[in-house]
């Protein structure tokens, strides 16, 4: 059947299937299922929605409101509620249950959870210092070893300015990659050593401003190759050729932009395939790895029965509307940053490590169970709102509380964005789908507004050198100003030593806009129908019909690269 979306006013379908994963997902409370109704959102809106209530790269300075210390936080000092650091959040030195309250009927759900929110202390940052060395930086990763503002990112070293990177090391400005070491500037790289400016490589080395490449070495310029060495713009060159045209090549902020565009003129001359999908069976979507039964799914690995899950690094399986993390889910449905263990969670928001039957619940791990509208709980079951009540009063009250949502047209959402301990600004939201600030307030969304910098303390201010010959031992000591922003910003160090290891030139724009570059070069996460260039039949793909590439079905693009 057909819906409208009740924020877009799109028109988006919800077919047989999704109706029977509803009834399949729908709790049962003593002995009574809790049907859950069809969404009222397009899986556009309903993404942006879960992404409102995920901050990972606006880090800030502030102090625990626990024991004083300095630390760095994804939530600032004048946030509404207390902020612990992540180690003395997890201890026992404070009881979650004390903020516990009962529910009142008079009111609606999410004034009530808003209220509990702003009462209980939340962490600091999604990270585990006692798995981190150097990497004080960081939000969203673990196992980071001197690493400087990586988010999305598991068991890496020596890198930087990167988000969804796992496995890697000595990298710097790259996006979605893994098992990469010595690459600039990368975006969805796999297996690549010494590799600069490339998209959609795997198994590659010493390749450069490239993209579609696989099992290639020595490729500068090129597109779509297999198994190729010593390439330049898809021509075959002899090894010294190479040398001398590109391994004599300075690298300057004017020659990287001429080389970039000179790329991009050659990447429209070959086809491109529909969608990146790997040894997977009845998927569609974008990036996606080892995928059964997956619809409308993107950047994720080991899906079964599952639609519109973004961002699921490994194993889910019956999950409809699921962002970020996963490892052994089942049954999920509109959640966002869960994983390790969960099944039959709905509605919540970052609850993980062995957690089941979690009902509008936020921050719960590890070890939840059988709650219903709580925060930040541990090792909790039969809790309502953070107050403990026994099985049976548990199973009495819930059913009551979503018929009282039903009729408040609350049940079968996931949170509101106005209830959000973010700035829609500050969110992934506003990264994925940017809005101005008066759009977001017409909304009733919360917008951060950003402090003012102190400019007499920011120190001296200078250009950044053309090449990274030219730049001296001191410059991590001054400020520059953002080619495109005007924000201020510094060399790390670390970051200058990389660079000149591999040869490329400081950069001129600030992280935040070289992430926000990255993030625009990659297709939207969002499905097209189009036909094959070559044998017109029907796909569907992330290249919209009004874009210039020329895009083949599976078939047909196999057919004409191999």
């Amino acid at each position: 059947m057909q819906n409208k979306c009740l924020q877009c006013s799109a028109l988006f379908e919800i077919t047989q299937d999704d109706l029977a994963f509803y009834a399949k997902v729908s709790p049962v409370i003593a002995g009574k299922k809790q049907d859950i109704p069809p969404p009222t959102l397009c899986p556009e809106c309903r993404w942006r929605r879960r992404l409102c209530f995920r901050n990972e790269r606006n880090l800030y300075h502030r102090k625990c409101d626990l024991s004083g210390r300095s630390m760095i936080s994804m939530h600032p000092a004048d946030c509404s509620f207390p902020v612990y650091h992540i180690t003395e959040w997890m201890t026992d030195k404070w009881d979650p249950k004390t903020y516990g309250r009962a529910f009142d009927f008079s009111r609606s759900f999410s004034e009530q959870f808003k209220e509990l929110c702003d009462q209980v202390p939340h962490f600091n940052a999604f990270v585990d210092p006692h798995m981190d060395i150097n990497a004080e930086y960081t939000n969203c990763s673990s196992e980071a070893k001197n690493c400087y503002l990586i988010t999305q990112a598991e068991k890496n070293e020596d890198c930087y300015y990167s988000r969804g990177i796992n496995n890697c090391k000595d990298c710097c400005d790259c996006l979605r990659v893994q098992k990469c070491e010595l690459c600039y500037g990368c975006i969805n790289a796999a297996d690549c050593y010494h590799c600069l400016f490339v998209q959609d490589c795997s198994n590659c080395s010493d390749c450069y401003f490239s993209s579609g490449l696989r099992g290639c070495s020595h490729c500068f310029g090129c597109h779509e190759l297999s198994q190729k060495t010593y390439c330049i713009f898809n021509e075959q060159v002899t090894p010294e050729e190479w040398k001398k045209k590109v391994e004599t090549l300075t690298l300057s902020h004017a020659v990287i932009d001429q080389m970039q565009s000179q790329s991009a003129r050659k990447r429209l001359e070959v086809p491109h395939k529909d969608a990146r999908i790997l040894q997977s069976e009845n998927a569609t979507g974008d990036h996606l790895v080892e995928c059964k039964n997956a619809k409308a799914c993107f950047d994720s690995r080991n899906l079964e029965d599952c639609a519109y899950c973004y961002e699921v690094v490994n194993g889910a399986k019956d999950t409809y509307d699921f962002s970020m993390f996963g490892l052994n889910c089942e049954l999920v449905y509109e959640c966002n940053g869960g994983g390790y263990g969960m099944h039959q969670v709905l509605f919540s928001n970052h609850c993980w490590n062995n957690v089941s039957n979690l009902l509008y619940c936020e921050s719960c791990f590890p070890s939840v169970r059988d709650c219903f509208g709580c925060f930040g709980l541990r090792q909790a079951q039969y809790c309502i709102f953070n107050k403990q009540y026994t099985k049976e009063e548990y199973e009495k009250l819930v059913p009551k509380i979503i018929e009282h949502m039903r009729n408040g047209g609350e049940y079968g959402e996931f949170f509101d964005p106005s209830i959000s301990a973010y700035g829609y600004n500050e969110s992934l939201a506003g990264e994925f789908f940017p809005m101005t600030e008066q759009e977001v307030k017409k909304r009733g969304w919360p917008w951060r507004e950003e402090a003012a910098s102190n400019e007499q303390y920011l120190g001296p201010e200078r250009s950044i050198p053309e090449t990274i010959n030219e730049a001296g031992d001191d410059i991590s000591e001054c400020i520059f100003r953002c080619q495109k922003t005007g924000k201020p910003y510094r060399i790390i160090e670390q970051e200058l030593r990389l660079c000149r290891r591999l040869g490329v030139p400081l950069p001129k724009k600030c992280p935040a806009q070289r992430h926000l570059d990255r993030v625009a070069q990659r297709n939207p996460r969002k499905l097209w129908p189009r036909e094959c260039a070559k044998c017109k039949k029907g796909i569907q793909t992330t290249y919209s019909p009004d874009r210039p590439e020329i895009v083949y079905c599976e078939h047909c693009y196999l057919s004409s690269v191999y």
